[in-house]
């Protein structure tokens, strides 16, 4: 987003760190949804990908529905949602993957 400087000249609108859609929690939902290994855990869990649904967007679905969200940035902002990522996504495909005890 631009905004104008006294000068008048554009320059970029500051957000604070942790605001808005990206922040740390999204990031990683998003980050596990591009994984292949991810994508597996999901497919071993909730079944085989729909025909024509990318595996990504099918991991994506499963991370929103089971923390009850309809945006992956919710998890930023809801901490009930937030715990919900980390009980029911986060640790047990740590402890799936084995880089979790």
């Amino acid at each position: 987003m631009l905004s104008r400087a006294s000068s008048g000249s554009p320059v970029r609108a500051r957000v604070a760190p942790g605001v808005g859609k990206g922040a740390a929690l999204a990031r990683v939902a998003g980050q596990l949804c591009a994984n292949k290994r991810f994508q597996e855990w999901v497919i071993a869990r909730a079944g085989a990908v729909p025909h024509g649904v990318a595996t990504s967007e099918y991991a994506a679905d499963y991370i929103r529905r089971a923390c009850g969200i309809l945006s992956r940035s919710e998890l930023d902002h809801n901490a009930q949602a937030a715990a919900l990522f980390h009980d029911r996504i986060r640790k047990p495909f740590l402890k799936w993957s084995g880089t979790y005890a």
